[in-house]
């Protein structure tokens, strides 16, 4: 005699489409003993492991592993799981601060998630209560572990103030601050993961993260935490980098169209992106797959020029030379997501017809006084290649202190820019 299906084994197998949400399964299961009878662990965890990786959008995918589940869930864990994974949101956002972290080796993926960071949130509601990458943020950061004691945990506390890194009131996040209406942040928001202000930035010298400062904003949630990886994994690694000061619309206008563009655009030949005090965007040119991180970052320096890095942790192929021959392959790299900007920064190319009519520098002038540079030297020496930023007396870290692990090698904040604008950490 063939084997009787379970009357509600539909509630297990087979597509999304064909599934009860796991809410309605719930109350099917509090309300009918057949249901709850086939409501079992071993049950729950296959529709976990199928809701995981389901065609489309779940949240693994045969290439990229982002999370697992600990085997000793529970069953309302379990259930909370289940609920994370069908109806928690897309997770292409989480998955590049993830995959980023990874790459800086701060976490290695897949994560294993645990009941605590399940019950992060207190139910549902709370977790649907947030920004989507928030929640998901949430529930995650703390296994971004930098290493020295801190870790990207972020905590909202009941009356729904949100802070990162420390459980403490200096480490606030503004969600959704209010910004002018023509800002760039906010003409491009988005609801699920909308842009963020604060104050916290990595102390190089001392190991340490604090706050200082005006709050700076980044274009979002995703993008601080991409921001806040990178700042550390920069002032914590030696890299080698080369820099030049240029006319923003050199190549065709490739940097102002990376500067004024949406900051959630995907740039061709770029593994994520980040942009932060709307003047600062970063373009990562690698990802795991690489033996090396390489990102580029594009900075506005006042009088319409910026200032292009590049910047690698890629073993130098020879001893001496130019930066694309010592490494090549970030070279390759930038040169995709740079366009015909690349023979400006790699090549020496010079150009002298720029329409200046806005008070630009012309590039001939720019490139006068560009600073070529490879260099893998202690920080302390980079902050002697940028001009000095304007920024109000502090009460808890020095002028200088503030200003030197700020830009770190990245001028974001230079003659033209606004005085309230903050240095990036990158």
């Amino acid at each position: 005699m063939a084997t009787q299906e379970h009357p509600v084994s539909h509630l297990f197998v087979g597509s999304r489409g064909h599934l009860p949400d796991i809410v309605t399964a719930a109350r099917r299961r509090a309300t009918s003993r057949r249901i709850r009878d086939a409501f079992t662990i071993a049950e729950l965890r296959n529709r976990l492991a199928k809701s995981l990786s389901r065609d489309g959008d779940g949240i693994n995918t045969p290439q990229l592993q982002l999370l697992r589940f600990d085997p000793s869930l529970g069953m309302g864990d379990l259930m909370a799981a289940v609920w994370i994974a069908e109806e928690g949101g897309r997770w292409d956002e989480t998955g590049e601060v993830l995959q980023l972290a990874s790459q800086c080796g701060y976490c290695q993926l897949p994560l294993n998630l645990t009941a605590d960071d399940i019950n992060t949130h207190a139910s549902k509601t709370a977790y649907g209560s947030v920004a989507r990458v928030l929640a998901q943020l949430m529930l995650v950061g703390r296994h971004i572990d930098f290493g020295d004691g801190s870790r990207l945990q972020i905590v909202r506390h009941g009356d729904g103030e949100v802070r990162a890194i420390k459980d403490e009131p200096d480490f606030e996040l503004g969600v959704d601050p209010p910004l002018a209406a023509h800002h760039l942040y906010q003409r491009h928001r988005q609801q699920h993961d909308p842009p963020v202000a604060s104050r916290i930035f990595y102390l190089g010298a001392t190991g340490r993260w604090v706050s200082g400062g005006d709050p700076y904003a980044d274009a979002s949630v995703s993008s601080l935490a991409k921001h806040i990886v990178l700042s550390h994994f920069y002032l914590t690694h030696q890299t080698n980098d080369t820099s030049i000061s240029l006319n923003r619309r050199v190549g065709g206008g490739r940097l102002d169209g990376l500067l004024i563009q949406s900051p959630h655009t995907p740039v061709t030949g770029c593994t994520t992106t980040l942009s932060s005090d709307d003047c600062v965007r970063g373009l990562m040119l690698t990802d795991s797959s690489h033996p090396f991180v390489a990102w580029i970052t594009i900075s506005v320096a006042g009088l319409g020029t910026v200032v292009v890095f590049v910047r690698t942790t890629e073993a130098p192929v020879r001893e001496s030379g130019a930066f694309k021959d010592r490494f090549p392959v970030t070279t390759q790299l930038a040169r995709v997501a740079l366009g015909r900007v690349a023979p400006y920064v790699f090549d020496g190319q010079v150009d002298d017809d720029i329409d200046d009519d806005d008070g630009a520098i012309p590039t001939a002038m720019a490139a006068a006084g560009m600073i070529w540079m490879t260099t893998a030297t202690e920080r302390t020496a980079e902050v002697t290649m940028h001009l000095k930023p304007r920024r109000r007396m502090l009460t808890d870290i020095t002028q200088s202190t503030l200003r030197h692990h700020r830009v770190s090698g990245v001028l974001s904040v230079a003659a033209g820019c606004p005085e309230s604008t903050h240095a990036c950490l990158w």
